[in-house]
């Protein structure tokens, strides 16, 4: 009788321990960076969109202004009601209410909102002052907390982007007004 070639089990669960305990190391070494490279690309996810916001007002010519709250933002547009082709086709009450807040929800080709993943939230520092979000919104509809100018500027800003399951670092992402937006980490000890 020929006997077979194989592995007994004691052998088999021998290897898969062995690889359980390689892949648990592996695992130990990454951990705690999936909250910081999940916020990293939402980050820089935004970038680009402010980015295509900023080429949008140029190559449009049109003043564009983005409203926020801590956990999304909505592109906004501005309407000049002393500019005829920009009321054209609208009532006297809309023109009314665009003489109390001339910005309205854009209606162009780009993605108008962003919406961060529950975990993350923001926060907005326009000329060294903290922004209290709720005070961008009143009876007249919301206001516009960063503006995109068709002349290529725009508002300065520091966002400051946090985890809600990590706090050992923080995202912040700024803009001097005129130059590309910039995405730096800070990592804090534990």
């Amino acid at each position: 009788m020929k006997q077979q070639a194989g592995f007994t089990l004691l052998e088999v669960m021998v290897v898969l321990t062995i690889i359980g305990l390689m892949l648990g190391i592996a695992t130990l070494s990454t951990g705690g960076n999936e909250q910081k490279q999940e916020a990293q690309q939402q980050a820089m996810r935004f970038i680009a969109q402010l980015d295509a916001y900023r080429n949008e007002a140029v190559f449009q010519n049109i003043d564009l202004g983005l409203a926020m709250d801590g956990q999304t933002t909505q592109l906004l547009s501005f309407v000049n009601i002393h500019s005829p082709s920009q009321i054209q086709g609208k009532t006297k009450e809309e023109v009314s209410a665009l003489k109390d807040n001339p910005w309205q929800a854009y209606e162009g080709n780009l993605k108008d909102s962003n919406e961060f993943p529950e975990a993350l939230s923001f926060s907005l520092m326009l000329e060294d002052k903290d922004i209290d979000f709720s005070e961008l919104i009143d009876d007249d509809g919301v206001k516009p907390a960063v503006l995109f100018l068709s002349s290529d500027e725009y508002t300065p800003f520091k966002m400051t982007l946090l985890h809600a399951y990590d706090e050992s670092f923080s995202i912040f992402i700024e803009g001097d007004g005129f130059s590309r937006f910039q995405m730096t980490t800070e990592q804090y000890e534990d």
